[in-house]
C-alpha cells in the first residue's frame, strides 16, 4: 500500500458531521428538571465542554447538580454513522452504571436533533423505559436539550430541560 493510499484510508467527515461542530466549544448551562409528575422543580447550573475528534464526533464533557445537591460529572459523545446512516452516541455519568446509548435524526430543517434511546426506569426499580432527547439549536451561542419519558401509554412526558450558553 502507498503512503497516498494509506492516507487516504478512514471515514471522511460528511454534511452530518457537519451538522455536530456546532455543539463544539465551552458552554454554560442552566437546567429545570421536574422530579415526576407532580414532584418539585429543581433547578442547577453547569458547564460543558464538547470537542471534535477527527470532525466525526462531538465528545463533550460536563458537570452539573443532581436534584439532591449531589455534583454529577458526565461524558457524551454523538456521530453520524456512515455505514447505518444515523446518528449515534452514548452517555454516561459517574452517578448511573447505565451506559445510554443514542441513535438519531435531524429535523427538515436542521435545527433539531432527536435522540432515542432505552435506559433504567426512573420510577421502577429493575425495570427500563424509553427515553428521548432533543436537542435544538437557537442561534450559533445558544441551544437547548430538553429529555423526555415515554409513560405506560406512550406519552412522552418532558422531565428536564437544559439551555445552553456559550462561553
Amino acid at each position: 500500500m502507498s503512503e497516498t493510499q494509506e492516507m487516504e484510508m478512514g471515514t471522511k467527515p460528511t454534511e452530518q458531521h457537519a451538522w455536530l461542530q456546532q455543539l463544539v466549544g465551552e458552554w454554560r448551562t442552566e437546567s429545570e428538571m421536574q422530579m415526576g409528575p407532580d414532584g418539585p422543580t429543581h433547578t442547577a447550573s453547569g458547564r460543558e465542554r464538547v470537542v471534535s475528534l477527527g470532525g466525526l464526533w462531538a465528545f463533550g464533557e460536563g458537570e452539573a447538580m443532581m436534584p439532591n445537591g449531589q455534583p454529577m460529572n458526565y461524558k457524551i459523545a454523538l456521530g453520524w454513522d456512515v455505514s447505518f446512516k444515523e446518528y449515534r452516541g452514548c452517555w454516561i455519568a459517574d452517578v448511573s452504571s447505565a451506559l445510554w446509548t443514542y441513535t438519531g435524526k435531524l429535523s427538515d430543517d436542521g435545527k433539531t436533533m432527536t435522540l432515542d434511546c432505552v435506559g433504567p426506569h426512573m420510577m421502577k426499580d429493575g425495570e427500563t423505559a424509553n427515553y428521548r432527547d432533543v436537542i435544538e439549536i437557537i442561534d450559533a451561542n445558544r441551544r437547548r436539550l430538553t429529555s423526555y419519558g415515554q409513560d405506560d401509554d406512550g406519552n412522552w412526558i418532558q422531565f428536564q430541560k437544559v439551555e445552553f450558553y456559550r462561553m
